[in-house]
């Protein structure tokens, strides 16, 4: 599996941390980067591949504290729904 790097962004835009996390797929590390959204209560997380031997990172994409809100009421509403 490969390495991500999550960065939680304070709404500056500045990140003062990352974490570096295994995820499966590019959607599995968007879905982690909401949990550590919620867990740095930051403004985003800024996710990136790893680079292997060869070449550079790779961007994957950020998620925003509007969709980690999001995230967190679509969360909350299945649970209501068992």
């Amino acid at each position: 599996m490969p390495t991500y790097l999550f960065y939680p962004q304070r709404t500056d835009g500045v990140s003062l941390t990352f974490v570096a996390e295994l995820a499966s797929s590019d959607t599995d590390a968007l879905e982690l980067a909401t949990e550590i959204a919620a867990a740095h209560d930051c403004a985003g997380v800024f996710v990136w591949e790893a680079a292997d031997q060869i070449g550079g990172d790779r961007f994957v994409g950020e998620v925003s504290r509007q969709q980690r809100r999001q995230a967190e009421s679509d969360a909350a509403g299945a649970s209501l729904e068992v």
